[in-house]
């Protein structure tokens, strides 16, 4: 089934506006850097950025069903923009951590916009095809994006790189805010649903903080592994052929669109990537570690697919936005925390025993889910609406834009 056009525009334009929030954090790194000398600076506005994502997208999510979707896009994109725009020109450290943290707070919700009015645009069984189309984009976005932030350091320095990715995020998420539709309220079916929809989306986001911690890990051990093992340069290509494998899988996702069980293949992709990440600890090669992580990668955007799909079924209107938001706000704590003892870990054991946290972790987001399993069950089925009249319409398997 072949998705509906505007479903398309509102997956390819979330994913375009969220291009600078992808690179942010690199960009502050490198931006705080060159502004204040200071690589103790750039990590405090980076920490800062991240802490105030993690405050402002629950917000943000209950403000979308309030105010509406082009009102609070807009308001927020606005407001990022100009605090992106005033970090490319500080250089006081105290000022340049103070407007990072304010862009992490100004971080416009496109994703959480994005994901929530997904059932409302796309027909029930089409809705995992969706899910995973968005996945495959997230998956493209940060396998181009670092590419575009080494194209654009080269041409115009951090500072224009900057300003160059809020120009883009920007003009994404206003084309974004003009194509979402009209929110709607609660009926009451979904107010109904409401305590069992609770247990379930607490159960998402307690094996969620798993996945991200070792989310976490990963950012700050694959880089420990290619430093050690004399190729520090090879970082980037494994990152990059992580995620390969994670896009080839969420591109067979979206070519077979309709899951028969959603909740069971949740609880078997999860399975998955648990296993397939024990064997992280034994490569010792780049080439060894590229089959690792190629392997360990193919469950992982059909996993964040389903996800988003469960979600969307379990949290009912007008809250769906903000358990999106929610998941944000566990991703960021999830990987502070998988970074931060990774790299502990690593500096006095190595990357050997320090690649352990990244199976402990999913293996702690796997019993969280086998043991609330009755509440992955729960919630409210979303239907949604009738097929509507696609003017675009995007084939299975092949990824728009």
């Amino acid at each position: 089934m072949n998705l509906p056009g505007r479903a398309v525009a509102v997956i390819v334009l979330m994913n375009l506006a969220q291009l600078p929030v992808a690179m942010r954090q690199l960009l502050v790194v490198l931006l705080g850097h060159h502004n204040t000398g200071s690589f103790a600076t750039a990590g405090a506005a980076s920490a800062a950025c991240g802490l105030g994502l993690a405050v402002s997208a629950p917000l943000y999510g209950r403000l979308l069903p309030r105010f509406g979707d082009r009102v609070v896009l807009l308001g927020s994109g606005l407001a990022h923009l100009a605090a992106l725009s005033g970090l490319a020109l500080s250089t006081r450290p105290t000022a340049f951590v103070a407007l990072a943290a304010a862009a992490g707070l100004a971080t416009p919700p496109a994703l959480s916009s994005g994901r929530s009015l997904l059932p409302r645009l796309v027909p029930a069984p089409a809705l995992t095809r969706a899910y995973a189309v968005n996945a495959v984009g997230q998956e493209l976005l940060y396998v181009g994006g670092p590419l575009a932030v080494t194209l654009s350091l080269l041409l115009t320095g951090p500072a224009g790189a900057v300003f160059a990715f809020a120009a883009v995020g920007s003009l994404a998420l206003v084309g974004n805010a003009l194509v979402v539709p009209r929110r709607h309220g609660a009926d009451a079916a979904d107010r109904a649903a409401r305590p069992a929809a609770r247990r379930t989306v607490r159960t998402l986001l307690g094996v969620h903080l798993g996945y991200a911690t070792c989310m976490g890990a990963m950012w700050v051990l694959v880089p420990a592994f290619a430093a050690g093992a004399g190729h520090p340069d090879q970082a980037g290509v494994l990152i990059t052929v992580w995620s390969v494998g994670s896009l080839a899988g969420g591109l067979v996702l979206a070519r077979r669109g309709r899951l028969a069980d959603p909740r069971r293949a949740y609880l078997a992709l999860l399975a998955t990537m648990a296993l397939t990440s024990a064997v992280l600890p034994w490569p010792r090669t780049v080439p060894q570690m590229a089959v690792a992580l190629a392997v360990f990668g193919l469950a992982l955007a059909p996993w964040l697919a389903v996800t988003d799909g469960l979600m969307a079924r379990a949290a009912p209107a007008p809250h769906t936005a903000e358990a999106y938001g929610w998941l944000q706000t566990v991703g960021q704590l999830g990987t502070a925390l998988g970074a931060a003892s990774s790299g502990a870990v690593s500096d006095r054991f190595g990357t050997t025993g320090a690649f352990l946290i990244v199976p402990a972790a999913l293996a702690v987001a796997v019993a969280v889910a086998l043991t609330r399993r009755r509440a992955l069950s729960a919630g409210p089925e979303t239907a949604g609406p009738p097929a509507p009249e696609p003017d675009v319409s995007l084939p299975g398997g092949r990824v728009a834009g």
